[in-house]
């Protein structure tokens, strides 16, 4: 049986690799959306090493939460941000962005194992 960690690593990026079949196809809402899902698990996971960290149930709430931590690196927290905004009537943010990049940016930091450490 596979590590905990390692099954959170394995679901988190297969959300990053079902969001590149969608930007594919041009469905970038969608790719933004496995991109927060995939950054859920992996704060989820981190979450179980930082139980004093109240960030909510849901991948949004987390996104959110995680915002307001300055113990967690801006360029995250700024990554965090940009998953988070909401779009316009056009499925747009106004800002230019790639939400895979964002979630691969907020995944790798949370499964670091030097960030799983109490």
């Amino acid at each position: 049986m596979k590590p905990i960690k390692d099954l959170a690593y394995i679901n988190a990026h297969a959300e990053l690799k079902a969001g590149q079949e969608a930007k594919k196809i041009g469905n970038i809402g969608k790719a933004r959306v496995c991109a927060r899902r995939g950054c859920g698990i992996a704060i989820e996971h981190w979450l179980e090493f930082h139980p004093n960290r109240n960030y909510g149930a849901s991948a949004i709430t987390m996104l959110t939460k995680l915002q307001e931590d300055h113990t967690i690196p801006k360029d995250i927290r700024d990554a965090a941000e940009r998953l988070t905004k909401r779009v316009d009537q056009s499925f747009e943010t106004g800002i230019e962005e790639d939400p895979l990049k964002d979630g691969e940016t907020i995944i790798e930091y949370f499964l670091d194992p030097k960030n799983l450490k109490k």
